[in-house]
């Protein structure tokens, strides 16, 4: 069974809460791109560029996530800790079963199976979000709520803070 969003932030060091936004995107146009800069502007001088890069890239996954797969709604929420953020993402979707089950490696594996084709042509598009996730993630779970279910991810922000 993943971890709930408590044990999930209760298992990390992150320090206490600093700031807490919740936003509902239904009606925000160009959606990805608003939340990559919404991020970004959020954690400007909070941490190095490529654990905000991380933390973009995790925003992203979920999201497109949520969109392509469970319809309807979604909103997302960033908790700002002393040394790290936590990104939750809710959709109406119920399926909360779909845990990757690869090591946190595949990032590698990819790299592996691009070099052995021209150009990575036989390389699937879809799939390795949570992968994803999990390999750029201090850690992450999913859990149920009352209209479907949310996506929580869990980044370090600090030097030695994970």
């Amino acid at each position: 069974m993943p971890p709930t969003a408590a044990e999930l932030i209760r298992e990390q060091t992150l320090g206490p809460l600093v700031d807490h936004h919740t936003f509902a995107l239904t009606a925000k146009e160009e959606l990805l791109a608003w939340a990559r800069e919404t991020v970004r502007s959020l954690l400007k001088d909070r941490a190095e560029s490529t654990r905000i890069d991380d933390t973009v890239l995790v925003v992203t996954e979920l999201l497109t996530n949520a969109i392509e797969h469970a319809g309807g709604p979604v909103s997302l929420t960033l908790d700002l800790y002393e040394k790290g953020v936590t990104v939750g993402v809710v959709d109406r979707g119920r399926d909360t079963t779909v845990i990757p089950t690869a090591p946190v490696g595949i990032v590698a594996g990819l790299q592996d199976e691009s070099a052995g084709s021209d150009k990575g042509e036989d390389m699937a598009e879809d799939g390795r979000g949570l992968f994803l996730v999990s390999a750029f993630a201090t850690g992450w779970g999913v859990e149920s709520v009352r209209d479907g279910k949310i996506v929580t991810a869990a980044l370090c922000l600090a030097e030695g803070a994970a």
